[in-house]
């Protein structure tokens, strides 16, 4: 994963381009990508996303009909939106809403507050031949998509990834990831590690990244 400081805007209403044109002049040091009224017979899916993406819900909505990948962080002015919501966790893509009124300047220092933190996480990622993983960020990467992982998963994820590939027990998983101090049994962790393999399969496109062994689990380093 590459370090990347530009956020992408794509806005398809008239007011909110009309409101942000108007900031422009004050946003000369920030490296944006601005598109207006984005064109739906764009080929989106040819689109070199930034790892930060701000769009209306009429630009959101051009994304998904195009069936795009969203692999990075996006944040959606609007009212929330149940439909929206089901396509994006079914995803796992991460989001973030920016309800009206909308404050531009508010939304990008979030944004600038996000990129900090993805960049200062750079050091401490740990990286496989085709992966790299980020607890802090709770996030797998591969070379064209990306995962978010529930704390738990990532607490799972974590002790696996930095056991090199030796199988860990389910006896010390649960001591490691609950410390004994739920009402916890086998049957809960194997449905968590089911569920993220799930996930894994789906959004990042990998079968064996977690082997279940006889014994218990560990992850393919040669992935």
């Amino acid at each position: 994963m590459t370090k990347n400081n530009n956020i992408d805007i794509y806005l398809s209403k008239e007011d909110l381009s009309n409101i942000f044109l108007e900031l422009l002049p004050q946003l000369k040091n920030k490296e944006l990508n601005f598109i207006s009224q984005l064109n739906i017979n764009d080929d989106l899916s040819k689109k070199n996303l930034n790892q930060v993406t701000i769009l209306d819900e009429d630009s959101l909505k051009n994304f998904i009909n195009k069936k795009s990948i969203l692999n990075n962080y996006i944040f959606i002015l609007g009212n929330k939106n149940q439909d929206i919501d089901e396509y994006l966790n079914e995803n796992f893509i991460n989001y973030e809403y920016f309800e009206p009124p909308v404050s531009f300047l508010k939304l990008l220092a979030r944004c600038d507050n996000l990129l900090t933190e993805i960049h200062n996480s750079q050091s401490e990622i740990i990286k496989l031949k085709h992966l790299s993983y980020s607890f802090n960020l709770n996030t797998i990467y591969t070379s064209n998509s990306s995962l978010y992982l529930t704390d738990k998963e990532n607490e799972i994820f974590q002790f696996l990834i930095k056991n090199d590939g030796i199988t860990i027990s389910r006896k010390q998983l649960l001591s490691k990831v609950w410390s004994y101090s739920e009402n916890i049994d086998t049957h809960t962790l194997e449905t968590h590690i089911y569920t993220l393999r799930k996930k894994i399969k789906k959004k990042l496109g990998l079968t064996n990244l977690i082997l279940h062994e006889d014994d218990g689990y560990r992850v393919n380093v040669q992935i």
